[in-house]
């Protein structure tokens, strides 16, 4: 990608007010996208192709696109279900996907499908626009 954002939720943004109130696994969360990636590559083979690093819970997670496209999926229903259930503020769950299990309360799994969410939206829009260019 040749553009110079290659953060999607911007974590160094958020004011210490939103830090405090949401808590750092909130505030921290985030996904680098990867700045590297080929066009030929991915209009051949897009699940394949290394499209960045989830950053959560103190974790980073390598992601191709089919895993951010499946994880997307996965929590998105994930969160849809913890807020119909109208769980407790602190209430926790755990959350799979890949090799990976989260434990989040209920902000920090909405946050995370909106940042999966995004960050998909943002490489598929990014590969539409030609901002990944064929190298």
């Amino acid at each position: 990608m040749n553009h110079k954002i290659s953060s999607v939720m911007q974590p160094w943004a958020i004011s210490d007010k939103f830090k405090e109130k949401y808590g750092k696994i909130w505030s921290e969360m985030d996904f680098e996208l990867n700045k590297q990636i080929s066009g030929q590559q991915f209009k051949r083979d897009p699940g394949s192709v290394n499209v960045g690093t989830l950053k959560v819970c103190g974790k980073k997670i390598l992601m191709n696109y089919k895993q951010l496209l499946s994880a997307n999926n996965i929590v998105g229903e994930y969160a849809n279900t913890v807020y119909f259930h109208r769980p407790k503020k602190d209430d926790r769950f755990a959350i799979e996907f890949g090799n990976n299990t989260l434990i989040l309360k209920k902000h920090e799994v909405g946050r995370l499908a909106e940042t999966l969410n995004d960050s998909a939206d943002i490489i598929a829009k990014s590969y539409q626009l030609g901002y990944i260019y064929n190298k």
